[in-house]
C-alpha cells in the first residue's frame, strides 16, 4: 500500500493496521504489521502512535494489541442477531448435540455473528472474524449473495433446496449444514450453521435449524416494527 498524506490514504492505512492486528489474533509487532500491510517502517510507526493516543490501539510489551476503544464500539454491531444468538444458541446447541454458527455476508465474505460450540470441535467462532471458504454457511450466502464469491454450480439448487451442506470438504472429521435466515424486506440477511461429527449426516440438522430460523426471522421483523413504531 502507498504511502499517502492525509485523507482516504491515512483512513485506509490505519484500517489496514486495525485489518492486521486482527488477523494476528489481535496482538502483532511493528515488524509483523509493516510486513502484513506494506506499508513503509516509519508510516506505520507514526499510524501505530496515533491509534494508540485515539484508544483504538495499545502498547504490549514490544509490540501493539486492538484497544478498548474499537472493543466498545464492536460491541453494537449486529445488535439483533448477536441478542437472539445469545438467548436461543446455547439451548439449542445442547438439545441439537452440534455446535452452531451465525454468519452474515459482509465485506465480500461470510463473517461471524456469534456461536456456541461444544467442547470436542474445533469451529471458528470469533465475532466478525471470515469463515473459511466453502462452509455450508458461506455457501448458502453465496447463493443469495453472488458477489461473496465464484459463481456456485450448486447455487440454484441451494436457493431451492433452502440449504446448504458439506462433509468434511473444510474440517476432517467434521461436517456441516446451513440455512437461511430472512430480513424483514425478505432477503436472506444471515445464515445458521450447525456443525457435527461426519459420522452423522449433516442434513439431519436441516428441520431444527430451520425451525429456529424462522424464529430468528419473526423476531428481526418484530425488532424492525418496534424499532419504527420507536
Amino acid at each position: 500500500m502507498r504511502e499517502t498524506i492525509g485523507g482516504r490514504g491515512v483512513l485506509e492505512g490505519a484500517f489496514a493496521l486495525l485489518e492486521a492486528l486482527n488477523e494476528h489474533g489481535g496482538r502483532a509487532g511493528l515488524t509483523q504489521l509493516v510486513r502484513a500491510t506494506g506499508l513503509p517502517k516509519t508510516t506505520v510507526h507514526r499510524l501505530l502512535d496515533q491509534l494508540t493516543d485515539l484508544g483504538a490501539v495499545e502498547r504490549a510489551g514490544h509490540g501493539y494489541r486492538i484497544g478498548s476503544r474499537v472493543f466498545r464500539l464492536g460491541r453494537f454491531w449486529q445488535p439483533e442477531l448477536r441478542e437472539l444468538a445469545k438467548e436461543w444458541l446455547p439451548a439449542l446447541s445442547a438439545r441439537m448435540r452440534v455446535s452452531l454458527v451465525l454468519a452474515v455476508p459482509r465485506e465480500g465474505r461470510a463473517l461471524v455473528v456469534a456461536g456456541a460450540v461444544l467442547p470436542p470441535d474445533d469451529v471458528p467462532v470469533r465475532p466478525g472474524g471470515p469463515l473459511p471458504p466453502g462452509t455450508a454457511a458461506g455457501r448458502l450466502l453465496a447463493a443469495h449473495h453472488p458477489a461473496l464469491a465464484e459463481p456456485d454450480a450448486d447455487a440454484v439448487e441451494i436457493r431451492a433446496a433452502g440449504y446448504a451442506a458439506e462433509s468434511e470438504t473444510i474440517t476432517a472429521g467434521l461436517g456441516c449444514a446451513a440455512v437461511g435466515i430472512r430480513t424483514p424486506d425478505g432477503r436472506v440477511g444471515a445464515a445458521l450453521a450447525a456443525v457435527l461429527p461426519a459420522r452423522r449426516d449433516p442434513v439431519s440438522t436441516v428441520s431444527g435449524l430451520a425451525s429456529t430460523a424462522r424464529s430468528f426471522s419473526s423476531a428481526l421483523a418484530e425488532f424492525s416494527r418496534s424499532n419504527r413504531a420507536g
